[in-house]
């Protein structure tokens, strides 16, 4: 029992220590050191030069690791607006890994002018690197079919003589994409909250379900089989295809087996 005050007691003072630091940094230290020369004008002026270093430099490092990765293909200049809205919105981003992202899009950009939209930059703004690492899991496990949307295929559900209309689900969750999670995805307007399902599957027809180069075909043996599905969201198809991820191995293995009693299952 004499240990967890003492342990509650370096929390707080490294959580003090910590607020500090980032009042310093951000120019908010005033009041924490007591008296101060400099008038709260004069802080202000500080914090500000602080805030427009702070963005200058993040534009920087965008703009570097851009550079760094781009190659000596042909590109052709961005539209004004487009990269005006870029900057203004890529200047407050701090995060490294979202950093490095902003300057794959600008890298894409310049290759293919027009891929990226300017709604799509204000939602992706809005997303913290846990929202963009929920969105590159999601975009891991999204296939096409019919079409070119992605889709996030969780299931089927087909009509029996005896049962009824019955559902066949495997679990996002064991690929890091939980409910909460899919209910994030859909607060940022990246995936359509409704489970939708598939028109009616031809019995001895095929579909093609391509899955980051990986293609399944199922050719259904029975009648009244639909896949159940969330879409993506026009701005959540353009964001994921900036993602580079490759489908689990085992979300594969997992919806080969989902499929396989349908009929014949090719690719799997």
């Amino acid at each position: 029992m004499a240990h967890k005050p003492a342990a509650l007691d370096h929390k707080v003072r490294n959580s003090k220590t910590l607020l500090l630091q980032l009042a310093e940094q951000r120019g908010l230290a005033g009041l924490l050191h007591g008296d101060s020369p400099l008038s709260f004008g004069d802080r202000f002026e500080i914090r500000r030069q602080l805030d427009e270093a702070a963005r200058q430099k993040n534009l920087e490092t965008i703009v570097q690791l851009a550079h760094k990765s781009s190659s000596d293909d042909v590109g052709s200049e961005p539209d004004p607006d487009w990269l005006s809205h870029f900057l203004v919105l890529a200047e407050n981003i701090r995060h490294p890994a979202m950093q490095q992202f902003w300057a794959g899009i600008l890298v894409q950009e310049l290759a293919r002018p027009g891929h990226c939209s300017i709604q799509a930059l204000t939602c992706l703004k809005q997303m913290t690197q846990k929202d963009a690492l929920l969105l590159q899991k999601a975009s891991a496990l999204g296939c096409h079919f019919g079409d070119e949307q992605l889709r996030l295929l969780f299931g089927y559900q087909h009509k029996t003589l005896l049962q009824g209309l019955r559902q066949h689900k495997l679990s996002l969750g064991r690929y890091r994409l939980p409910y909460a999670g899919l209910l994030q995805l859909f607060e940022l307007g990246l995936l359509h909250q409704a489970e939708l399902e598939s028109g009616e599957l031809p019995a001895g027809g095929s579909l093609k379900l391509v899955l980051h180069g990986r293609q399944l075909v199922l050719t259904p043996a029975r009648k009244g089989v639909r896949l159940l599905y969330y879409r993506f969201t026009s701005v959540g198809n353009e964001l994921a295809a900036l993602m580079s991820d490759s489908t689990p191995g085992d979300y594969l293995r997992e919806l080969g087996d989902l499929l396989a009693p349908l009929g014949l299952l090719e690719g799997a």
